[in-house]
């Protein structure tokens, strides 16, 4: 009994808030908020709405709900309870426009690996397989455009920033800093649940990583994401993405997306590496102008975290589980 007694003691103690913080806490509570508003919504889009989930109103519902309860909720309410500053701190307006601009080679590698992906998935043999939260309308213009850059960039790159650059990044240590740049991104793809993009998202995720380092807050990576879709507007008529809805089989494929795509991911690729270099440069420049020789904050990203192995406890596999759960659900063609 006593052996009992003290393995739910110890079960219990892993949904406290933990003392030191670590990176995995975060991930059971974003994959619970998020298991519940799937099935919540698939009860919902079942009998009570009269619009189809695929719709622009629709889909701006789930993505509300999706961004409001597994990830904005739990981070502000983990970052209450612990103390965290996960929205970081202001670095200069330098930094951020340069993260904005850095949205344009962010696009063309999305573009490019969906192109890429989807093409060589199917001449494979594999079979399309659509995102959990995804709209299907036709050319827009005007208000309409502006609410679908609201919809399916602007809310959840504040949520994705807010959770995994915010609430799970400050989960991190410094010294253990440049796993985070592993863990993070992979914690982000899978989250996604949008099996054919998940080259560009690892690879995108990776980069806002990047952005979150140099700048030190969330705003950076929301920009950045911001910069990427309006990118999208601008060259998408040069650069454009297969539409998933007029895909079946590999022969519906055009063969002029490889003429554009891979070109494309060179010069992402390029500019990628130009605009690293130079975040790189602004933040030390804003460092040492600020703190000096030291080029230190006084409170550092991470510095209430334990060491990495902190992370790896019941809430992390208990939130794996059940995201695990959700991509069978996915990869079983069972949506919203």
């Amino acid at each position: 009994m006593d052996a009992l007694r003290s393995f739910g003691d110890h079960i219990l103690k892993a949904f406290k808030f933990p003392k030191p913080y670590n990176w995995g806490y975060p991930v059971f509570y974003g994959a619970l908020g998020f298991i519940t508003s799937y099935f919540l919504l698939k009860l919902l889009f079942s009998g009570t709405f009269m619009f189809s989930s695929t719709s622009l109103i629709g889909c701006a519902i789930i993505v509300i709900f999706l961004v409001m309860f597994a990830f904005v909720a739990p981070s502000v309410i983990i970052a209450e309870k612990c103390g965290l500053y996960i929205t970081g701190r202001y670095t200069g307006i330098g930094a951020l426009i340069l993260s904005f601009l850095s949205g344009a080679p962010l696009y063309l590698i999305k573009a490019s690996f969906h192109n890429l992906s989807l093409a060589l998935w199917l001449r494979y043999g594999g079979s399309v397989v659509f995102p959990a939260v995804f709209y299907s309308v036709g050319e827009v213009s005007g208000p309409l455009l502006l609410l679908e850059v609201l919809i399916d960039t602007v809310i959840p790159a504040f949520g994705f920033s807010l959770f995994f650059l915010g609430a799970i990044w400050q989960g991190f240590p410094e010294k253990n800093k440049r796993l985070a740049f592993i863990i993070v991104p992979v914690l982000i793809a899978l989250f996604s649940f949008d099996f054919m993009n998940l080259p560009a998202i690892l690879v995108i995720a990776w980069w806002l990583c990047v952005v979150r380092n140099h700048t030190e807050n969330i705003y950076g990576p929301i920009l950045a994401l911001i910069g990427s879709r309006l990118t999208g507007i601008l060259v998408g008529s040069i650069v454009n993405e297969l539409d998933l809805t007029t895909i079946r089989v590999y022969s519906d494929i055009p063969t002029t997306i490889y003429f554009a795509s891979i070109p494309a991911l060179i010069v992402a690729l390029i500019l990628l590496g130009f605009f690293r270099k130079t975040l790189g440069e602004f933040h030390f420049a804003y460092s040492a102008d600020i703190y000096g020789d030291n080029r230190q904050p006084d409170v550092k990203d991470g510095g209430k975290a334990g060491g990495l192995l902190k992370g790896i406890n019941v809430t992390l596999i208990l939130g794996l589980i059940i995201l695990i759960i959700l991509w069978m659900v996915l990869l079983k063609g069972v949506r919203i």
